[in-house]
This record gives C-alpha cells, sequence and structure tokens, in this order.
C-alpha cells in the first residue's frame, strides 16, 4: 500500500521530536519509529515516498535497514536518506554505493536538510486543487477561467500548441456544467478547423440536406446545432478559409444557420470558444483572417504560455500524468526526482503533449517501478555538454555518442573535485547514489580521478 507520509527512523527522542515538528511545519505527513524493529514492520506493509533514517540505531545499523527493504522491495526500494555522525561517513559512502539515495552528515542545518527533502519530494500535495498548474502564471489563469465561465462572451485562446488549449474549453464547460447542477448538462462539440478541408468545412459547421453536393445522400446536422444551448469549440480557426469565415461571421452576428442545400434558417444559441496557436493580429494584417471576425470571436482573449516559461509546472504536470498512468495500468510506478531537474532543462518546442509523450515512453520502458528520463529514449536537446555534431564525418549511433560524451564528462568532473563524491555529485545537481551507478556503469575507477572520498 503506497504511503503519503515520510518514515522517519530515529531513536534520539529530542532529535525526532524536532525533525517531526519541523516536517509536519513544512507540510510534510510523517511517520516516526524509534528501531529498526519497528521499522521493518512499517516497511513491511506500507511503501514510503521517502525514509529517513539514523545510521545507528539500537537493535541495528544503516546497512540492516538497507538490507531489509532490498529484501522486501528489490530494485523497487523507497529512497533511504541516512543522517550519520563524523564517524559513520565512510559507512554512509558504502550504503549509497549499495543502493541508498544519499547521506546527510550530523550536526546539519535543518533548513539545508528541508531543502533537499524538498528536491527528493518535489511534488505538492497542497496544489491538488489545481487543475491547470501550480505557477503563479497558472493559478492566475485559473481565477480568469472562474470569472468568466459563467459569462455570455466568446471566448478566443491563443498559445503554442500542446498547451493545453482544448482543457481550458473543457473545464469551462465543467464550471457551466457545476452551475446547473439541477439541469441536464449542456452539449460540449468540438472541432478541429485543420484537419477538415475546405470544400467540407462548411457541411461540417452547419450541416447539409440530401443532394446539397455529391455524395451527399443523407442529411447531416452540422456541429452548431449538435452544440445548440452548449459550447462550440473551434479549435486553430487561424486556419479557416476567408469564404467560411464570411459564414461564420453572419451566424455569430444573427444567431442563425442554413444546412448546406436548404433555404430554411435555424435559431441556435451557442457559446463559442475559439483556439488557435497562429497569431491572428498578423493573419489580420496579411489579410488572411477577416478583422470582424476577430474582434467578434475575442471577447475574452486568453493567451496559455509554453511550458518554458512556467518551469514550476513541469513537476506537478508530470506526477499527475504518473499518477494517470498508474491507475490505467493498474501499476504503482513513480516519478525519479532527477527527471524534474532534467524537463526543466528541456526547451518542450511541443509543450505539455510533448512531456507527456516523453513521460509515456520513459514509463513504459522503466525496466523497475522508477519512471527515470534515462529511459525516455530522447537525447538531452540541451544540459548535456558535447561537441557539435556537425564536425563528425562518420557519426556514431547515438546512444553510443551519448555514452561517451557522458562518460568524458564525469571523468572531468570527478577530476576537477579531486574524487569527492559529495561535491561532484551536487556539481551535477545528481544524488550520490546516481553518481556511484554512473561511475560503475561506465567503470570509472579510482585510478581515472585519484581516490573517491
Amino acid at each position: 500500500m503506497y504511503d503519503q507520509r515520510i518514515l522517519l527512523v530515529e531513536d534520539d527522542p529530542i532529535m525526532g521530536e524536532s525533525l517531526l515538528e519541523r516536517l509536519k511545519l513544512e507540510h510534510y505527513p510523517v511517520e516516526w519509529v524509534r528501531d529498526l524493529d519497528q521499522a521493518r514492520r512499517a516497511l513491511d506493509g506500507k511503501l514510503y515516498p521517502l525514509v529517513l533514517s539514523d545510521i545507528c540505531l539500537p537493535d541495528g545499523d544503516g546497512e540492516s535497514l538497507l538490507a531489509a527493504m532490498t529484501q522486501r522491495y528489490g530494485g523497487c526500494c523507497p529512497p533511504v536518506v541516512f543522517m550519520t555522525g563524523y564517524g559513520s561517513v565512510a559507512q554512509a559512502v558504502r550504503l549509497v554505493r549499495d543502493g541508498a539515495w544519499d547521506y546527510i552528515q550530523k550536526p546539519f542545518d535543518v533548513d539545508l536538510l528541508m531543502q533537499r527533502i524538498h528536491e527528493w519530494l518535489p511534488f505538492d500535495d497542497a496544489s491538488s486543487d489545481a487543475w491547470f498548474g501550480v505557477s503563479p502564471v497558472s493559478r492566475a489563469l485559473e481565477q480568469l477561467i472562474d470569472r468568466i465561465s459563467t459569462l455570455d462572451l466568446p471566448i478566443l485562446i491563443q498559445g503554442e500548441s500542446g498547451t493545453g488549449k482544448e482543457i481550458v474549453a473543457q473545464y469551462i464547460h465543467t464550471r457551466i456544467c457545476n452551475g446547473r447542477a439541477a439541469k441536464a448538462s449542456p452539449p460540449f462539440v468540438a472541432i478541429n478547423c485543420a484537419a477538415i478541408s475546405e470544400g467540407l468545412l462548411e457541411s461540417e459547421l452547419f450541416g447539409h440536406e440530401p443532394g446539397a453536393f455529391t455524395g451527399a445522400c443523407k442529411r447531416h446536422v452540422g456541429v452548431f446545432e449538435q452544440a445548440n444551448g452548449g459550447i462550440l469549440f473551434l479549435d486553430e480557426i487561424g486556419d479557416m478559409p476567408v469564404n467560411v469565415q464570411a459564414k461564420l461571421l453572419r451566424v455569430l452576428q444573427d444567431g442563425q444557420i442554413r444546412r448546406v442545400g436548404s433555404e430554411k434558417t435555424i435559431q441556435v444559441a451557442v457559446r463559442l470558444i475559439c483556439a488557435t496557436h497562429k497569431p491572428l493580429d498578423k493573419l489580420v494584417e496579411s489579410g488572411k483572417f477577416r478583422h470582424d471576425l476577430f474582434f467578434r470571436i475575442s471577447g475574452v482573449p486568453i493567451h496559455l504560455p509554453p511550458l518554458r516559461e512556467r518551469e514550476q509546472d513541469i513537476a506537478w504536470l508530470a506526477q499527475r500524468h504518473v499518477d494517470a498512468l498508474n491507475a490505467k495500468m493498474g501499476q504503482s510506478k513513480r516519478l525519479d526526482s532527477q527527471f524534474i531537474g532534467w524537463a526543466k532543462l528541456q526547451a518542450w518546442e511541443g509543450n505539455v503533449r510533448e512531456l507527456f509523450a516523453t513521460l509515456d515512453r520513459a514509463y513504459h520502458f522503466s525496466p523497475d517501478c522508477w519512471v527515470r528520463w534515462e529511459r525516455a529514449g530522447l537525447p538531452c536537446s540541451r544540459g548535456t555538454p558535447g561537441q557539435g555534431l556537425g564536425a563528425n564525418s562518420d557519426p556514431e549511433p547515438l546512444e553510443q555518442y551519448l555514452a561517451r560524451i557522458e562518460r568524458d564528462y564525469l571523468k572531468q568532473c570527478v577530476s576537477q573535485n579531486s574524487g569527492q563524491m559529495m561535491k561532484t555529485a551536487d556539481r551535477l545537481g545528481i544524488s550520490r547514489k546516481t553518481l556511484w551507478e554512473k561511475l560503475k556503469r561506465y567503470k570509472i575507477g579510482s585510478q581515472d580521478s585519484g581516490s573517491f572520498s
């Protein structure tokens, strides 16, 4: 059973009480046990997001605890961080080599420990009420949506592809439905104007009668009629042909449609939400979009910022997507916190859609319970040192190239830091456990960079 609490293993009552109170103040739920036996029993039935343990316990030590966790969970051990005194540093280093996440040396600055815990557990449960993101710009957007959802004004959503324009439209629909709890939910109909040929778009919007054109064998009800009384979402309206724009403008002016091949007008009441990744003002200047239609549909203009401009949302979005994958697949995989550090270095030109696609790959290619960026199958677009590819006349396989670059960089960093693992890991922004794993994978020994410490 997955437990949201941090497991604190500490026999010193003063230290344990102090950490317990501080973690609670930081809004981290905590379970405190005082010896190895209690820790074993707790770990036997629950999967904790983090175990924070003293290395010396009344009935055992760090090795015993790590062995019990490895026996219980195999390669899917919860992250364990040991607290150690000066005389036990060598033991702590061995534990990190054997699979512990990290260690901190006593006496330590509690503020610094809280900062490290936030890095290890970057996901804020207090933000569970958010639906678009936890960054200030996302929370401001949520407040704006709450205010405008009940207003009878057309909405124009602009932003790069993959920023969540349809998610916003669906949320507005949800807000309207919530305001009509005692009534039937109004319809929500979405159509992508760029995915329909110019010859068929008018028919899809307004419908047609039998025999209206070649192939029109029976009556077709258009999306305006389907959405009558609810919301019509016109995605990629910037790709709508100019001749169809004129007909759309007429409908918005008088609220009447006419099916293709019919002389009869039909009154409709539709809340229109349009979206596009193209700059409509530029299209107006170039004559590709009608300026009168632009003003008509932009009653409330909303701009969705790209993911690279709301970095604080990445961890929240990633965790939510992994949770959704777990629910779909019936698994309990966990997101490696280092995935977030890597993700914040990426450009994400495809925005949230690209982030989710990357997570999908990392999730399904993960051999254990951890979703790691190394399993995403993509090279680092930024943040990976290396030489330009243009000078390489005989390119080697991509995986081999990346491994060689990473190995050389690790050797260089370890050497520059005189073999100090803690200092090197901090400079690289990774845990000592990950550093040890990489050094082991690339067979980098002390002979390459002096002695390790």
